[in-house]
């Protein structure tokens, strides 16, 4: 009785003395579990309150980012930030900034005048009119405008590398707007103007910028476009012929120990931007018509036929290219070679050339 009466005030019921002490340690085994779960617990909530306000910081630091982005501070000359200098080819080579035909040469920009009326040197639009929408920043184009067709006239510059451009979109207005959003990226926009018609004469453009987020070309104008109606914006601008594999690019080959230089287009899927401004989504089709302006060595190609050549007695000729069927700017090419090529007529009057690739299988190309 003496031991039963033991083992039950040491809480073993009945049980021997080992088992006894064994129940006696579990109360502090389980304490220290407790007090490990708590601190795990602990732990986890104070992981999770960090995350949190790193997460509220990232957000804050990237609406702030997209402020000071979208308010486009005035640069060195007074334009847009982000924008060239007045003159927009400051980054260019040398020989690039120059009238190259002092004949007056349209796509060839005499550099250092004024680019008026489109002058970058104009504010963009101010704080109240950015609260109310921001065309800009958005990913897609509003779809406002709509391109009908591009008119193209370049000059390729191959031995510096360097090209000047003339565009003129003619755009259908459908909806009424104070902006002109179009895709650009690479490009140094020296001057733009907007025009309704002969009649109406042009629409005063306050400025423009690069909004470079998203690739985009702002044009700023002093009244709203009428809906339904058509209009023509004529771009002026200059850029590089790239080194990579897109855009308008470089490229050269060795052909008898001599190396040659090419400038090819590579457009798809979103890259035809880097080349010309242009409205570079495929639900934008338009028609297309090129002028490409090179010197006599070399030969130019596009997707249409050419038209007419004219020879200048400078040593330059420019080849005027048919028009091309309703296409997506991604479909559009050309190439400024000095490649041989055969040239036949089918029993059907259709022309077919064949280029002289030859040299590819006995040289190294490279870009």
């Amino acid at each position: 009785m003496g031991e039963n009466d033991a083992a039950l005030r040491a809480g073993g019921r009945g049980l021997s003395d080992p088992w006894t002490d064994s129940v006696g340690v579990r109360p502090r085994t389980t304490e220290r579990h407790i007090t490990v779960h708590k601190r795990l617990v602990l732990a986890f909530a104070v992981s999770i309150v960090a995350l949190l306000a790193v997460t509220m910081l990232a957000v804050l630091l990237s609406l702030r980012f997209d402020e000071c982005g979208a308010s486009a501070a005035p640069g060195a000359d007074g334009g847009p930030a982000g924008f060239p200098a007045r003159g927009g080819n400051a980054s260019l080579p040398g020989s690039a900034r120059r009238n190259h035909h002092a004949g007056g040469d349209s796509s060839q920009p005499e550099v250092g005048g004024e680019a008026t009326p489109g002058t970058p040197s104009a504010q963009p639009p101010s704080e109240e009119e950015r609260e109310q929408w921001q065309p800009w920043t958005q990913l897609r184009l509003s779809g406002h405008l709509k391109p009908l067709h591009y008119n193209l006239m370049l000059t390729a510059f191959m031995e510096n590398f360097t090209f000047s451009g003339e565009v003129n979109v003619e755009i259908a207005c459908r909806n009424a707007t104070r902006y002109v959003v179009l895709h650009a990226s690479r490009v140094a926009v020296e001057k733009v103007q907007v025009a309704e018609d002969r009649v109406a004469g042009a629409v005063p453009v306050a400025g423009f910028f690069l909004y470079p987020q998203t690739q985009v070309l702002v044009v700023v104008l002093n009244r709203t476009l009428d809906a339904q109606r058509n209009y023509n914006l004529k771009i002026i601008y200059n850029a590089l012929i790239e080194n990579e594999l897109l855009g308008f690019f470089r490229s050269s080959y060795v052909l008898h120990g001599e190396r040659r230089f090419l400038g090819v287009t590579q457009f798809s899927p979103t890259h035809a931007r880097k080349a010309f401004p242009c409205f570079d989504e495929p639900i934008y089709k338009a028609t297309f018509k090129i002028s490409i302006k090179h010197q006599a060595t070399y030969l130019s190609l596009s997707n249409m036929p050419v038209e007419t050549s004219v020879f200048e007695e400078d040593g330059w000729v420019t080849d005027h290219f048919s028009q091309t069927p309703l296409m997506s700017t991604y479909y559009l090419a050309w190439a400024i070679c000095n490649f041989t090529y055969k040239e036949t007529t089918t029993k059907s009057g259709v022309a077919v050339s064949i280029l002289n690739l030859n040299m590819f299988l006995d040289t190294v190309y490279t870009v």
